[in-house]
């Protein structure tokens, strides 16, 4: 009987020794699921850093602008309205057999804001958002801008603000002359406006005292302070990874009767270092293939 038993013994299968030994949650089902669920955290977490690099030069552009901690000033000029009537024309409707246009009385209206300065302000407000989706702007009416340099401020159309800040911040790249031209301060190039040759303006730098953000988006009119914005938003992040985040300024060329879509770089200071024009040679030459 002996030698029985320990035939008995010797016939156990071994799986089910070894089966007995791994824990609960070595079972076949919590390592699918386990599986899963890192395969899903890999895929997110794939999706966040190609998102990350995708607006990295965007945010690197945009600097404080981008973190979202309080809301941007957009400051930028208004019409004011003396006793608060505006007029405006629409098609008749139902038709009718005078002219085939009403007209609307708008009351109560303090103020409006040029469509120039609304869509470079839209410009900016969409470029922020896509930086980061917690980030703000608020349009402010220029006579609400004060001296102090306390808070980041993008400063749209030729204006007071942005005469000041050109010549307050640093650092000190371009210079506006009256009536109508551009200059630069760290070469001898002066963009003038002349015939149907126009010029906006870009400028990102800050105030020497508080570190805070200034930028200007003007030009010499209506229209190239629209195409300014344009640029920007069109090469942002181009313009993100050739300067790094530093302080710059672009002058960009256009047509006025062409539109905004004419803008063209003329300048752009100071010159990318040269490492960056290697890495980023794309975005080099397509900058200089559009310039003007």
């Amino acid at each position: 009987m002996g030698s029985a038993a320990r035939g008995c013994e010797l016939i156990v299968p071994v799986t089910s020794l070894t089966g007995n030994l791994l824990p609960a949650w070595a079972s076949p089902p919590v390592l699918a699921l386990a599986g899963a669920l890192l395969a899903l955290a890999a895929t997110w977490g794939g999706v966040a850093f190609r998102r990350h690099r995708a607006v990295a030069p965007l945010r690197s552009l945009l600097g404080r602008l981008a973190d979202g901690r309080s809301p941007v000033s957009l400051y930028a000029r208004t019409l004011f309205v003396p006793n608060g009537e505006l007029f405006s024309r629409a098609p008749e409707y139902p038709p009718g057999v005078t002219t085939g246009l009403t007209v609307h009385k708008w009351t109560n209206i303090p103020e409006v804001y040029s469509a120039a300065d609304v869509r470079a302000a839209l410009d900016v407000t969409q470029l922020l958002l896509a930086a980061n989706r917690e980030a703000s702007a608020a349009l402010r009416p220029i006579e609400h801008a004060t001296k102090g340099w306390t808070e980041d401020v993008v400063s749209i159309g030729p204006q007071f603000k942005s005469w000041q800040i050109l010549d307050s911040c640093e650092p000190r790249l371009v210079a506006f002359r009256n009536p109508g031209a551009f200059r630069s301060l760290t070469t001898q190039d002066v963009f003038e406006a002349r015939g149907s040759l126009d010029y906006g303006l870009v400028y990102k730098g800050s105030h020497p005292s508080t570190r805070r953000a200034f930028w200007v988006i003007m030009g010499l009119s209506d229209a190239g302070t629209e195409a300014a914005a344009w640029f920007l938003r069109q090469h942002a992040m181009a313009l993100g990874r050739l300067t790094g985040g530093a302080p710059f300024a672009v002058v960009v060329a256009l047509d006025p009767a062409r539109g905004r879509e004419s803008a063209a770089l003329r300048s752009l200071q100071p010159r990318p270092s040269w490492w960056r024009r290697v890495a980023y040679r794309k975005d080099w030459r397509r900058l200089a293939e559009s310039k003007a």
